[in-house]
């Protein structure tokens, strides 16, 4: 990780040098900092030092956080996928109390994968993945109630 002083001075590295974007990742931390490109020409247009050419404060202000680069995380996981519930009913992961379940965490599943089913007013609907990837979690509680886009299952997106 790195200290407020090392973030300082990597920013400045960065806007004081031609590059646009800069990357960094140890496994843990993703950093990523991008220029403003229209903050770029702002400066190179400037034929005075910085100092003589600004009077009013505001105008400072607005051109300095013009001129500094924006710095947003990366997500470090990869991208998952919810599988929400198509109607209100009871959550089931077996079609049959006792059966094994249609699905695990770490199964493979399909666009057309049966899931899991919902039951209300005893009819019985299959759910299907609608994406193919690996089942990373179930969200969704055996025997409870599910809303209409409550999320079942999360799917890591093969």
């Amino acid at each position: 990780m790195f200290s407020k002083q090392e973030l300082q001075e990597l920013i400045e590295t960065v806007s004081q040098n031609p590059i646009q974007t800069f990357k960094y990742s140890d496994g843990t931390t993703n950093i990523v900092i991008k220029k403003d490109r229209s903050a770029s020409t702002k400066q190179k247009n400037l034929d005075v030092p910085m100092s003589e050419a600004i009077s009013d404060p505001e105008e400072f202000d607005d051109l300095h956080k013009a001129s500094t680069p924006e710095i947003y995380p990366e997500p470090l996981q990869p991208e998952l996928i919810p599988i929400t519930a198509p109607m209100v009913g009871t959550f089931y992961t077996a079609a049959e109390q006792g059966k094994a379940p249609f699905v695990q965490v770490g199964d493979k599943v399909t666009v057309e994968s049966v899931v899991c089913i919902l039951e209300a007013m005893k009819l019985f609907t299959e759910v299907t993945a609608r994406v193919s990837g690996e089942i990373v979690e179930i969200v969704a509680e055996e025997g409870r109630l599910v809303e209409y886009g409550q999320t079942l299952f999360m799917v890591k997106r093969n």
